[in-house]
């Protein structure tokens, strides 16, 4: 009797409810990117630190980094971009607010399917993100040189993907922040419509729409094929980016205000402006990304 219990308390209609099943299953793909991640720093730190017998000695390590003209500062950069990148993400997922992730999920023809849809293809773009880091560990073990271990150095196809996740942040803020979200009251006129449509994706989609052009922007500078150091800065300015991310969605509070209206829509709630602190933040991101923008363009003689 208790096992039959328990299986109806499992069912759609009690116990755990589908939107806990796909939470619990976009967090099952998160800690496989994580997985892979931590293996791979757990391989770098092996290289970098001569197999941990240079683990206590600073200076040993840092002669190691600097080796081979620095091409370990690539897999290290890349390394710390793509744990950023799942980190934040993670945390600005289970934070989310919006009513896609309220809504379960009737028919694989609804919207709701296509916000699954998105959020495991950002996943899959954060694995390939971390599949694409310079590190080939199995050359290492055979050679212990660590040239074998990196390849080629290039912030470009990281500049690429974070310019997809973007791409796809600026889909998912259309469907949840604006198609999912409508304004109260709703329009009746087609014109109207129109007009709160256009209205909600400059509130909440300008944002993630403009970092997803600065990252093609470092991706049309960074060379295929550079040196460490090319990579390490066009990897600062993905990082960079990344930050200014996080802390400009607040900035929607300014244009929320411009556009009244829009603060009836039920999405993640921008109350509040930017502290001082997010805002002194947000023009020191700007300007790193601004001068390693110009260090790809223009590369100072020790990069060349």
């Amino acid at each position: 009797m208790s096992t039959v219990t328990q299986s109806n308390n499992a069912g759609p209609n009690s116990g755990t409810s589908q939107n806990e099943l796909r939470r619990m299953f976009i967090a099952m793909l998160f800690a496989l990117v994580a997985a892979t991640i931590a293996q791979q720093i757990a391989e770098l730190l092996f290289v970098i630190t001569g197999g941990w017998d240079l683990a206590s000695s600073p200076t040993k390590m840092w002669s190691n980094l600097i080796s081979s003209n620095g091409l370990l500062f690539a897999s290290l950069s890349h390394s710390f971009l793509a744990l950023l990148l799942v980190s934040m993400s993670w945390v600005m997922w289970s934070k989310s607010q919006a009513a896609g992730h309220k809504t379960e999920i009737k028919s694989i023809f609804s919207k709701e399917f296509v916000i699954l849809l998105i959020e495991v293809f950002l996943v899959i773009l954060y694995f390939a993100i971390a599949k694409t880091m310079e590190q080939d560990f199995s050359a290492y073990s055979k050679s212990k040189e660590i040239a074998t271990y990196v390849g080629v150095t290039s912030a470009r196809p990281e500049a690429l993907q974070m310019m997809w996740v973007f791409s796809v942040f600026f889909i998912w803020d259309v469907i949840v922040d604006v198609m999912y979200s409508p304004r109260t009251p709703h329009p009746t006129r087609k014109r109207n419509k129109v007009y709160t449509f256009v209205q909600g994706i400059l509130c909440y989609c300008s944002i993630s729409f403009a970092c997803a052009f600065a990252a093609w922007l470092i991706s049309r500078v960074a060379p295929s094929a550079g040196n460490a150091y090319e990579a390490l800065w066009g990897d600062i300015a993905l990082v960079s980016l990344l930050l200014f991310f996080a802390l400009g969605k607040q900035l929607e509070f300014y244009l929320i205000g411009f556009f009244p209206g829009e603060e009836t829509r039920e999405n993640t709630r921008r109350d509040h402006p930017p502290s001082t602190r997010a805002s002194v933040g947000m023009m020191f991101l700007t300007l790193v990304y601004i001068y390693s923008y110009m260090v790809l363009i223009w590369p100072p003689s020790f990069l060349r």
